[in-house]
């Protein structure tokens, strides 16, 4: 299988063609048609998949071992409720009330300050606070905010699934300049689009 992966030393290959964190977290199920695969099967999966998705590396994502398991299927549901959601959206267009309730009672676990400070005497910038938040609940608010910051800016129209609906379920956010993005890679799924084309093609002039 040659989808654009990066790869760690010890863990799972994640995929990371979404366009957005928040796409990418829904992609770490791929369940069938496609290849039925989970890539968060450990807690310290989830670790490793928000560093390398860099949105965070904090110490204090680790958990004793008896944690791991309720941590990892708490963190399992959230991301199960927001592929779900995402394909309501490309369906309809919008996002459901009940969801947009379950998220921001996420956010409003990981309370914040924020600080006006100068910026090389040139300027100002808002700097925010670490969270206070530690393991299960520092996870989910990290995935929840990388889904609401999405939500804000996305356009619901660019928001796809993959094209190659028999065999492949990944979701992406189509950035680019005229929006035609059809194919979650165009090294996979477009090239098997364009190799079934010549075949028929070739079969029809034979």
């Amino acid at each position: 299988m040659d989808f654009s992966f990066k790869k760690l030393s010890d863990g799972p290959e994640f995929l990371f063609l979404g366009g957005h964190p928040a796409i990418d977290l829904a992609n770490t199920l791929v369940p069938p048609p496609g290849l039925n695969l989970e890539f968060l099967r450990t807690w310290g999966d989830v670790i490793d998949w928000l560093g390398r998705a860099k949105i965070s590396t904090s110490p204090a994502l680790n958990l004793p071992g008896e944690q791991c398991t309720p941590a990892l299927k708490s963190f399992l549901k959230f991301r199960d409720t927001w592929r779900n959601e995402l394909s309501q959206i490309v369906a309809h267009g919008k996002v459901s009330e009940v969801f947009l309730e379950q998220l921001n009672q996420i956010l409003s676990s990981d309370p914040f300050t924020e600080t006006l400070t100068r910026n090389h005497q040139a300027g100002f910038h808002i700097a925010r606070s670490s969270s206070r938040l530690r393991g299960e609940k520092l996870a989910l608010a990290l995935a929840s905010h990388q889904v609401a910051g999405f939500l804000a800016v996305a356009n619901p129209d660019f928001i796809r699934r993959c094209a190659n609906t028999a065999s492949c379920v990944l979701y992406f956010y189509d950035t680019t300049k005229n929006h035609h993005r059809q194919w979650c890679s165009t090294a996979t799924c477009g090239n098997r689009h364009k190799v079934a084309a010549f075949r028929r093609r070739a079969g029809k002039g034979g």
